[in-house]
């Protein structure tokens, strides 16, 4: 009796998994030449996550200002508070949102930022997930993904140019489901903080440096759209998308003086984005939340949005029970996409 292709595959897989040949992640590739119709991406700011044994040697170790990307420190601000000591009922209570993004949001991707590569990632996402494709960064600020295990996907390095000044943080990019008919981009970003809103061509550090990096992530985009590939830009944008996107983004490509309007511009045609937040009231994530708006934000392509007319949106808060421990000044943004 002669064995189907899947069950060949099926077997080939199972023995290069078996013999450590072949990552988790790809597992489910053989087999499967098509993404599923639902996807679910969500972005997490998990506030300098670092190991315990991390923490304690830079601690003994911290400086006097904000380290460089090729540093491994962290500051000690004297009036700034330090990053977190987090104890192991801090990490558990982290874990409890990381569970309920894969218990109830079935999340296929999560974006992470401030996370101090895999080893960082797995006091929080614990089992189920690959950590994979965090920058190449020295600094614990790193950004990367927590991927469901037994999606295929492949690491595309990092995005480097948004590092514009050796102190800010590169993007991270991957692809799903690569090589399959309907592969999906993605950009895990953590753009520069201090220009919230207003026009960034502003006299004020922040704003000039999140300026430097629009242009980076707009020829990102066009480059995508030219390929005709579906994509998303996810994370920390430091940016308040809907209320940036109510004004022009200047005449000028290479020093925009808002964001949404300069990437979302149909040049070349079909660059458009769509926001996960727009329509969305902001919920806070816990009683210590002082947020008014979203700067965590999932931007997906229209050709995304096209085939994935069905969206469900969550700003996932904290536990009630476990809101007195270390947890993050961010909670998830979560958007599952259905046809």
């Amino acid at each position: 009796m002669r064995c189907s292709h899947l069950y060949l595959a099926r077997l080939v897989a199972g023995f290069f998994l078996a013999c450590g040949l072949v990552s988790s992640s790809w597992a489910g590739w053989f087999g499967s030449r098509s993404a599923p119709d639902t996807l679910t991406l969500a972005t997490w700011n998990l506030d300098w996550l670092m190991t315990p044994e991390t923490h304690r040697e830079l601690a003994s170790r911290c400086t006097s200002q904000q380290p460089a990307s090729d540093e491994h420190a962290f500051p000690c601000t004297p009036g700034r508070p330090q990053p977190p000591d987090r104890s192991a009922a801090d990490f558990q209570a982290l874990s409890h949102t990381a569970d309920q993004l894969q218990r109830d949001w079935h999340a296929d991707v999560v974006a992470l930022q401030e996370v101090d590569g895999p080893a960082a990632a797995r006091q929080v996402f614990r089992q189920g997930w690959n950590l994979d494709c965090f920058v190449a960064r020295a600094h614990p600020q790193k950004v990367g993904f927590a991927i469901r295990d037994g999606i295929p996907y492949r690491c595309n390095g990092d995005l480097s140019a948004l590092d514009i000044d050796g102190s800010t943080r590169a993007g991270a990019d991957m692809t799903l489901y690569p090589d399959s008919a309907h592969p999906i981009r993605l950009l895990a970003v953590h753009l520069k903080s201090g220009c919230f809103d207003g026009r960034m061509d502003r006299h004020f550090s922040p704003c000039t440096r999140l300026q430097q990096q629009a242009p980076v992530i707009e020829s990102w985009i066009d480059a995508r759209v030219r390929e005709g590939a579906d994509f998303a830009v996810l994370g920390d944008f430091n940016r308040r998308l809907d209320h940036d996107a109510r004004y022009p983004a200047g005449n000028d490509e290479r020093a925009p003086v808002n964001l949404f309007q300069a990437w979302s511009d149909d040049e070349p045609h079909g660059a458009v984005l769509v926001r996960a937040t727009e329509g969305q009231r902001y919920t806070p994530c816990d009683a210590q939340d002082h947020h008014k708006q979203y700067i965590d934000n999932i931007l997906i392509s229209q050709s995304l949005a096209d085939k994935k007319k069905g969206r469900r949106f969550a700003h996932l808060p904290f536990a009630p029970e476990d809101q007195d421990r270390q947890l993050s000044d961010h909670c998830p943004v979560v958007w599952s996409l259905q046809p």
